[in-house]
């Protein structure tokens, strides 16, 4: 064989290995998009990182009732618990990306990377967001204790009282810990950080006068106002709450950057074919945006949202941004 005929052949060759890839891309890239559309073809499983009865998991089993008993599409609520919710939510973070597993996400996904040095993912690079479920307000409750009824009175008692008042949180590095530290900063004050092992104490002691104060969720401390057992002196957000329209926002007592606030969304592991992501946000989409979800969320406390994945995302990156300056400027460091 001359050696024109042998650089013909091995051209030849070339060209049908880079032929036989393209078409193997090609084949794979149809049969991505043929699964998007039928997805979901079996059930899919809703990781919860936290424990059954929390505020997370009623809003998981909430959306799973509704998607499965109204929408037709199975959703299995799945409680994997640990590490402040590292545990759920890397796993999700390195399931296949076929869209079966996926992640009920809140608010320790956007800190947890800033809190833990051991971290096994990134929350930013190796979870997708997909849809903003919901978010909810924090509220400043005080307790029978002390004579407050404004923010304006109680940041004048932590003035007048420089680092002797107390306040009380589920544990350090948590969202009720984090919105005092926001607090602090722009409201210019210092308190002692009585950290617990849970919430439940915490309501305890602020009914009983050990702790002066506490920030919570709208979700978690609704009863407590309801029965006139604390009292809450002001909600974050822009807009007052339709359950207590009488609760003055922090906005309207002088502190219009105040926008601690709890959320859950759904997110998956990265590398999701966009035509799936589209799939799981119209589903999700569908549920939070009819009246009987809307309802059920509203009194929660909730504020449904619903929306794109690409707003998801900028409010996601947001709320990164947001409480890393916090956590570093405070020096919060934890250990799983």
């Amino acid at each position: 064989m001359t050696q024109t005929n042998i650089t013909l052949s091995n051209t030849l060759n070339g060209l049908t290995r880079r032929l036989l890839l393209i078409a193997a891309a090609f084949a794979c890239t149809l049969c991505q998009n043929v699964a998007a559309q039928d997805y979901p073809t079996k059930p899919i499983r809703l990781v919860v990182p936290y424990a059954v009865g929390g505020g997370v998991d009623i809003v998981a089993r909430t959306l799973a009732d509704y998607i499965s008993s109204k929408l037709g599409k199975t959703i299995i609520v799945e409680n994997r618990t640990g590490a402040g919710g590292n545990v759920g939510s890397g796993l999700v973070a390195k399931a296949e990306p076929d869209g079966y597993l996926l992640l009920l996400g809140s608010n320790s996904n956007a800190v947890n990377n800033s809190l833990y040095s051991n971290m096994t993912y990134d929350a930013s690079k190796d979870l997708l967001p997909i849809t903003l479920i919901g978010k909810v307000p924090m509220v400043l409750l005080v307790s029978p204790s002390i004579s407050v009824k404004t923010v304006a009175d109680m940041i004048a008692l932590a003035k007048a009282k420089p680092g002797t008042l107390n306040f009380g949180s589920g544990g350090s590095g948590t969202s009720e810990h984090l919105t005092y530290e926001m607090f602090k900063r722009q409201a210019d004050i210092d308190a002692q950080h009585i950290s617990y092992r849970g919430g439940a104490t915490v309501y305890t002691d602020l009914l009983g006068g050990q702790i002066q104060f506490m920030f919570n969720n709208l979700l978690g401390a609704s009863s407590y106002i309801r029965s006139g057992q604390l009292q809450a002196i002001g909600i974050s957000g822009n807009t007052r709450s339709t359950l207590f329209p009488d609760l003055k926002t922090f906005a309207e007592q002088g502190l219009p950057k105040f926008t601690a606030q709890a959320w859950w969304g759904i997110m998956g592991p990265a590398g999701l074919q966009k035509g799936t992501v589209d799939k799981i946000s119209q589903l999700f989409d569908t549920a939070i945006k009819s009246p009987e979800l809307t309802t059920r969320l509203e009194a929660m406390g909730a504020q449904p949202q619903g929306g794109s994945p690409e707003s998801f995302a900028r409010f996601f990156k947001d709320e990164v941004a947001t409480w890393s300056i916090i956590i570093r400027d405070n020096n919060i460091k934890l250990s799983e």
